[in-house]
């Protein structure tokens, strides 16, 4: 199972959030952990994910930002977490989500997480998403990713699987990014 979160009520990370978690649904069992806004476009985001097969263990139907501790409690309730993917977010969130992946064991890619602190209990993959993703490359890229980790395969060969199967050229070429190290995704 892949755990997608932080969907905010608005701004880019909502449509990261939904693209990413929509293309990794293809591929394994998805879950979303967020907020949404009590109205229409709240209901909307659900609809679309429930169709693309995404489901949301713990979404909040409110305008607020969740808290670290409502993503603490939606993970803790779900079991056989192998990969969470975490965009956005604060240090409070980033801190919760690597503390659940080292309780489950489960590799933690952030796309965009701001600031990592460096206490962490495990080594995070941080990706810098571009700009604009109009046609969801990158969004693409990372369910891609996150699908093969899912699977069980460790990172350095999920990520050259990840390139080689999207056609993505190496951000730094012969390199594999270590865990716990930012880049930028491909183009």
């Amino acid at each position: 199972m892949i755990v997608v979160g932080i969907v905010s009520p608005s701004g880019p990370p909502a449509s990261t959030v939904m693209a990413i978690a929509r293309r990794a649904a293809a591929g394994a069992r998805t879950e979303i952990v967020g907020a949404v806004p009590a109205d229409h476009g709240g209901d909307q985001r659900l609809i679309e994910l429930a169709a693309a097969g995404v489901g949301h263990a713990a979404v909040q139907r409110t305008a607020a930002e969740p808290e670290a501790a409502d993503l603490d409690l939606a993970l803790r309730y779900l079991p056989d977490v192998r990969v969470i993917v975490l965009v956005g977010g604060g240090s409070g969130h980033v801190s919760t989500a690597a503390a659940a992946a080292a309780w489950s064991n489960a590799a933690l890619v952030l796309v965009d997480g701001g600031s990592v602190p460096d206490t962490l209990p495990v080594a995070p993959l941080v990706l810098a998403p571009p700009a604009r993703d109009p046609d969801e490359a990158f969004a693409g890229f990372v369910a891609a990713l996150a699908v093969r980790l899912d699977a069980g395969l460790e990172l350095g060969r999920a990520w050259d699987e990840t390139i080689a199967g999207t056609a993505a050229d190496r951000v730094q070429p012969g390199d594999v990014p270590a865990a716990g190290a930012a880049t930028t995704a491909p183009d």
